[in-house]
């Protein structure tokens, strides 16, 4: 019974506990519910603030680990359990509102079950709810983002060809090496080879990345700038989630974060057309760049200053050589026709060099054996007839180029250079004449400011790879393939006018909407009595034509013409038409040696530009000074010009531009019966530029001469015997003085002398140093001159003199030349200032034959810029530079030495600390040492000299030698 009873106890206590722990839990139902709210609040709480730092970390380019994507997961799954838990509560609280406690019936209430059951689910959901809230003290920090496993995305790519393109490869891969260099650019016309390049590039780094880059990223622009495409296409190999409606700045932030994380990254911008922002695209600048590199391809050197690349490399053509091999690779063995062989060749050379026209050229014709489809290739090939297929295809893509011009001006001024015939050297000049003509350079205040405007536009032609830099100082010239589209382009478009024929015939068959038409080099002998058919013509060009006469009524009929070359022809006179031009600007009669008479020009009154270089005109006409807006007129070598009457010139109040260099035509200071004075010059207010010869320093030494022309911005004055001229270049705003025989000490050439930029002083007396006229101190130390020739003046027995040379003396003096001054025996004697020479660049001294040294310990101190020193045929001197330990030459570069038999050291001892580069040596057998050491061979590039003579020399030690043997080049005997 007591076991029984013992029993009965303990049921009874433990019915006890469970019932009062029932109790306990369905007393605290309100309370277990507000407590569950309380811990999710903070539980909310903890997961906004994770969530936030997830999305730090995407914009910084890191990702959450897997324990918290678990973690939000459960939190994403008690959120919903505790809300259902709370809809309960609600409900069973709105049904009973008065049940505020147990206290009060609640053991009559119906929903007590319901209640307790709730109350015990809180309970165990807020258990659940602290234990998220502690793991996500625990959770670990954000991972960095896992880039892509493929370092470098492999793209198809044809192979280089030509010689040059693997030397730009080796280039673009140095240049990768180079910490210094963060943006590099290939650039060069359409088809020219850049993105096969870059391709070839992005290809060889797969085996080599990693020793660069982390990643290679390439990204196509194309002329149809998306900046959100740019970005997506970097962010897809970044592995980074861009939200496709998020804005342009908050996806360049993600980007921004990702770039400049400390990984190393190449991105490869293909075919950019325009400046791309790198800040709008999210790619780092400056300090941020160091380890994000850019490549950009582009056709325009323009989009290169805009992007400030650091480097730039132009694709060049190809050579005739590399052209035809690439022709022949395309076209198949049938160009070793014996019959198609001279063909192929010749449409090969057609493509000029330009690698997309070749190609496409060379597939069109593969294994076409039919030899009249060649000859009929080759015809279209040169008259701009791209109807038989893919050749399209180039024109189009060359095309792209001329629609991104940035206006119709641009598109007008790139379309007339194809009135010149292929390859022709274009005149800057004539060219930029033929725009204003034509009213694509607006009328500015001066010529100059035209001109400028006009210089511009062709530098942008040329950055846009439209145009290109000729071989002759002040010439440009435009690609044969450009120029085929440039026709074929206005044979589509009718409403440019622009017309150049191939054909004689088509003289007699012009077009109304024809306006600018070229019918230049077409061995053109005879010209129709009217030019028919075109009234609304504006440019023309005749020139270079053998002509020698153009009918009387030819021009009638085109009263708007502005524009007229007849330069080259043979004609011996002008046409009465040629007064019906009232609208006429430009006329050009250059090089017609056979004109000799002018009709009156006076009715020309819109003539702006009158050319007569080389014509055999014996006089001007007589209303010569009723042409009010000329601006340029040209009448040099005019060697037969005699007659200039009174009026003609100073009638020219507009003029500008006057060259009268090598004119056989007199000016005397005073006026006479036959002619213009000189004094008719001195009136023109508004002239900046001036070539001319003068018998004697008369002129010049009029009281009001001197101030006027110290008012010129560019001449060159010739003063001296007229029978041995040489035609010296003149550079541009260049004041060139030219004197010959003149007596230096005469007065009248002060102000000259003062303003002149360049001296040339051919077999002058007056003077036994340059002091003499230095040391005048009207000359004011002649502080303009720049450049300064000294040739056969044998009264010189030195250049300077101390005691007679002033401080402020040739201080902006850069080039000098002495050539056969026979009575130089020392450059300097006595101790000059300093600043005198301060700015010398480059030393030239030929047959002065007393001269011993060049550089004295006195002239030393003074040419510390000195960066080149040539000298030839002096017989007696021993030593180039005279030793002095105090002094070097630290920025000379070259060093050229020619037939002195008697030299025998440059310099005595080693020039330490010198930056030359290059040595050339020839004929000097006497001079038997260098002043280098091995430590030399690190700036010397290049020393060239006879074989004999460099085995010969001696030195300090073989090392030395051996050093510097890699940089001896041994010329030709």
């Amino acid at each position: 019974m007591e076991t029984v009873g013992a029993f009965i106890v303990e049921v009874g206590r433990c019915l006890a506990k469970t019932v009062s722990s029932q109790f306990a839990t369905l007393k605290n139902f309100q309370k277990n519910i507000q407590t569950l709210r309380e811990e999710l609040q903070k539980l909310i709480c903890r997961e906004n603030d994770i969530t936030e730092d997830i999305d730090i970390a995407k914009i910084e380019g890191k990702h959450p680990p897997g324990q918290v994507k678990e973690w939000l997961k459960k939190v994403d799954k008690i959120k919903h359990e505790v809300e259902e838990i709370e809809q309960k509560a609600r409900l069973l609280l709105e049904a009973d509102p008065l049940d505020a406690s147990i206290g009060r019936g609640c053991f009559l209430d119906s929903n007590m079950c319901q209640k307790y059951q709730l109350s015990k689910s809180a309970a165990k959901q807020c258990d659940e709810l602290k234990q998220l809230i502690k793991e996500s003290c625990d959770l670990p920090p954000m991972e960095d983002r896992k880039l892509s496993d493929i370092r470098v995305e492999h793209i198809p790519a044809p192979s280089l060809v030509g010689q040059k393109a693997p030397e730009k490869l080796n280039q673009l891969m140095e240049l990768l090496a180079d910490k210094r260099i963060t943006r590099i650019a290939v650039y060069g016309m359409g088809g020219s080879g850049k993105t096969t390049l870059v391709k070839t590039l992005n290809n060889r780094l797969e085996s080599s990345a990693s020793e660069f880059f982390d990643m290679v990223i390439w990204v196509p622009v194309s002329n149809d700038l998306d900046m959100k495409k740019v970005q997506s296409r970097v962010a897809e190999r970044l592995n980074l989630a861009l939200n496709a409606e998020e804005s342009t700045e908050r996806r360049a932030c993600k980007l921004h974060r990702v770039l400049k994380s400390g990984k190393r990254f190449l991105l490869i911008l293909d075919d950019v057309w325009e400046k791309i922002d790198l800040d709008i695209v999210g790619i780092p600048q400056g300090d941020d760049q160091a380890n994000c590199k850019i490549i950009l391809t582009t056709r325009s050197l323009g989009v290169c200053r805009e992007m400030m690349t650091d480097k730039e490399l132009k694709m060049e053509l190809l050579n005739e050589e590399e052209a035809w091999n690439l022709f022949a690779q395309n076209a198949g063995n049938v160009v070793e026709s014996e019959d198609i062989n001279p063909l192929a060749r010749e449409i090969a050379r057609e493509c000029g060099g330009l690698p997309l026209a070749i190609e496409t050229m060379g597939k069109s014709m593969r294994d076409k054996t039919m030899i009249q489809l060649w000859q009929n290739a080759l015809w279209q090939l040169k008259h701009s007839e791209p109807h038989y297929g893919s050749f399209d295809k180039v024109y189009l893509r060359l095309k792209l180029s001329y629609n991104s011009l940035p206006s119709k001006i641009f598109k007008w001024c790139f379309l007339s250079c194809s009135l010149y015939p292929e390859n022709f050297l274009i005149k800057t000049r004539e060219l930029i004449y033929c725009w204003i003509a034509e009213g694509l350079i607006g009328e500015r205040q001066t010529l100059e400011e035209s001109f400028n405007d006009g210089i511009a536009k062709l530098e942008y032609l040329k950055d846009s790879c439209m145009l290109e830099q000729g071989e002759g100082i002040g010439t440009v010239k435009m690609h044969s393939v450009l120029r085929e589209v440039a026709i074929w382009i206005s044979s589509n478009e009718k409403e440019t006018g622009f017309f150049s024929s191939s054909l004689q015939g088509m003289l007699e068959k012009l077009q109304k909407s024809f306006r600018r038409v070229s019918f230049m080099n077409k061995s053109i002998t005879s010209l129709p009595t009217r030019l028919l058919g075109a009234s609304n013509l504006t440019v023309l060009f005749l020139q270079c034509n053998p002509l020698n006469k153009i009918p009387d009524g030819f021009f009638r009929e085109v009263r708007v013409l502005k524009f007229l070359n007849l330069s080259s022809t043979q004609i011996t006179s002008l046409p009465s038409s040629l007064l019906h031009l009232r609208e006429l600007h430009t006329l050009l009669l250059r090089d017609c040696r056979s004109l000799e008479n002018l009709p009156p020009l006076g009715g020309l009154y819109k003539l702006h530009v009158l050319d007569l270089c080389g014509t055999r005109i014996r006089e001007l006409p007589k209303d010569m000074g009723k042409l009010i807006h000329l601006r340029d007129l040209n009448l040099s070598h005019t060697h037969h010009l005699e007659i200039i009457m009174e009026g003609s010139i100073s009638g020219l109040s507009s003029l500008e531009v006057l060259d009268m260099s090598f004119s056989a035509y007199k000016w005397d200071v005073k006026r006479n019966v036959e002619g213009a004075a000189f004094d008719e010059l001195l009136s023109l207010r508004q002239l900046s530029v001036l070539h001319i010869r003068l018998d004697t320093v008369d002129c010049v030494a009029l009281d009001y001469a001197g101030p006027w022309f110290g008012r010129l911005k560019e001449y060159t004055i010739r003063i001296g015997t007229r029978s041995c001229d040489t035609n010296l270049p003149t550079q541009h705003d260049e004041k060139r003085l030219i004197l010959r025989g003149v007596d230096l000490l005469k007065r009248g050439l002060e102000e000259l002398l003062c303003s002149a930029s360049a001296l040339d002083l051919i077999s002058c007396g007056g003077m036994s140093s340059l002091s003499d006229i230095v040391a005048r101190k009207s000359s004011c130390g002649l502080p303009n001159l720049k450049s300064l020739t000294i040739s056969n003046c044998g009264c010189i027995t030195s250049l300077l003199i101390g005691e007679k040379t002033l401080r402020s003396t040739l201080t902006n003096l850069e080039h000098l030349t002495l050539s056969r001054l026979d009575n130089l025996a020392t450059m300097v004697d006595g101790i000059v200032r300093r600043g005198c020479l301060g700015n010398l660049k480059t030393i030239k001294v030929v047959g002065c034959g007393r001269l011993k040294n060049l550089i004295s310990f006195a002239l030393l101190r003074l040419v510390q810029n000195i960066e080149e020193i040539k000298v030839s045929d002096c017989r007696r001197m021993k030593q180039l530079i005279a030793e002095n330990y105090y002094e070097t030459l630290p920025k000379l570069k070259t060093i050229e030495l020619r037939d002195m038999e008697t030299l025998r050291t440059v310099c005595s001892r080693e020039m330490e600390g010198s930056a030359l580069e290059r040595i050339e040596v020839s004929n000097c057998p006497s001079l038997g040492k260098l002043p280098f050491a091995a430590r030399d061979a690190l700036t010397i590039k290049q020393i060239r000299g006879d074989l004999n003579w460099w085995n010969s020399l001696r030195w300090r030690n073989d090392a030395d030698k051996i050093s510097l043997q890699q940089r001896f080049q041994a010329t030709e005997d």
